[in-house]
């Protein structure tokens, strides 16, 4: 959706490189958390060993999505745009910022509780 918004403001102003690379990050935010939802998948599937592997798949993965997209929002910052366009972007964009971030915070809560239910100890700090 804000990738199709985005596409339609390139077509009526001259900011279409910060737009295109901002597109970009978007589609690449959307591979990235459908592979963290894919990885999310086969926690347990493959046995507790592999726990750890995939949590920071997941993490990883979520954590570039959101990093995508406070890229894009810093990219679209004083490029021209109308004062509209850019606050509906940035709206959009802020949003799924934001639900990156929540995501990230469920899912920490969520491996929190499987690592207690099944007796996972956590990964030790490296000084």
């Amino acid at each position: 959706m804000v990738a199709k918004k985005l596409n339609e403001t390139t077509d009526n102003s001259g900011n279409s490189q910060a737009i295109e690379d901002c597109i970009h990050q978007i589609n690449d935010g959307v591979n990235q958390i459908t592979q963290s939802f894919k990885e999310l998948q086969k926690i347990g599937k493959d046995g507790d060993e592999n726990f750890m592997w995939h949590e920071a798949n997941v993490q990883t993965w979520v954590s570039a999505a959101l990093t995508d997209a406070t890229t894009c929002i810093d990219g679209m910052l004083g490029d021209g745009m109308s004062r509209r366009e850019h606050a509906m972007i940035k709206a959009r964009l802020l949003n799924v910022k934001q639900l990156a971030s929540n995501s990230l915070a469920m899912f920490s809560r969520f491996t929190t509780r499987y690592r207690a239910s099944r007796g996972i100890k956590n990964p030790e700090i490296l000084s």
